[in-house]
């Protein structure tokens, strides 16, 4: 984050100055790991971000006492000042979710295997991530959904690899739905889908279909685990077929 989207976005211009400067000092933490700070550093800190050159020695009596004290003076660094703990985890929460990454995806393989299907393009990894994460968080509506979505996106991938994709398209130039490809999935003799697949492509489909369109229906861990195995089988076929492995 650049120091003038800091300063702007938590108004440090109206913020009396050892608020400021405890909001500079976090800024640095953030941005750069610094932990203790010399009240030499605090005021290039102020002067760097275009205010004017405090009064050290006050502005050291303001951070550290009193009621609104955000530093104690440091047992491991001579002459440095260090955040208060519960200071440090309050400007956490009130401030630091402004470095929450938003993009970065937390999975571990919880209902598809990452090692062998993620790395081949970058959206069938984000999509294989968010299955995951999804799963793992209990929110299993949503994993149906995007399971769903990533056997429609990688069933066109097939057919676009094996050049018969125009045998799923409109006249107009437009994929057909789902379960129109589905359909001719299982007779395509160029797809050759084998039959443990074919006769599991309409099962796949129901389940993301109920979560996505059903309206009195939510799916539970069981629904998504019921078709684990079959998944597992249809996608590796797939990304086979679409020369993704």
């Amino acid at each position: 984050m650049q120091i003038f989207e800091f300063k702007t976005s938590n108004e440090l211009t109206v913020k009396p100055e050892a608020e400021r400067a405890k909001l500079l000092c976090y800024y640095q933490y953030k941005e750069n790991g610094i932990m203790s700070f010399s009240m030499t550093s605090i005021a290039d800190l102020i002067v760097s971000a275009g205010f004017n050159t405090p009064n050290t020695s006050r502005l050291k009596d303001a951070l550290t006492k009193g009621k609104a004290r955000a530093f104690l003076v440091s047992k491991t660094n001579k002459g440095t000042l260090e955040f208060i703990p519960s200071v440090l985890q309050e400007l956490d929460l009130s401030v630091g979710q402004a470095w929450v990454d938003t993009t970065e995806i937390t999975s571990n393989s919880e209902m598809i295997d990452e090692s062998k299907f993620c790395g081949q393009r970058h959206y069938l990894t984000r999509l294989v991530k968010q299955i995951n994460s999804s799963y793992e968080n209990h929110c299993y509506d949503a994993c149906a959904v995007l399971l769903r979505r990533l056997f429609e996106v990688v069933l066109i991938l097939s057919y676009e690899n094996l050049k018969v994709n125009d045998s799923i398209k409109s006249t107009d130039g437009r994929y057909f739905m789902l379960e129109a490809i589905v359909n001719n999935a299982k007779g395509n003799s160029t797809l050759n889908l084998p039959s443990r697949v074919r006769n599991d492509l309409d099962i796949i489909r129901e389940v993301g279909n109920l979560s996505a369109h059903g309206i009195t229906y939510t799916a539970g861990k069981k629904d998504v685990d019921d078709i684990k195995l079959k998944y597992r089988v249809m996608l590796e076929e797939l990304y086979c077929k679409a020369g993704l492995i």
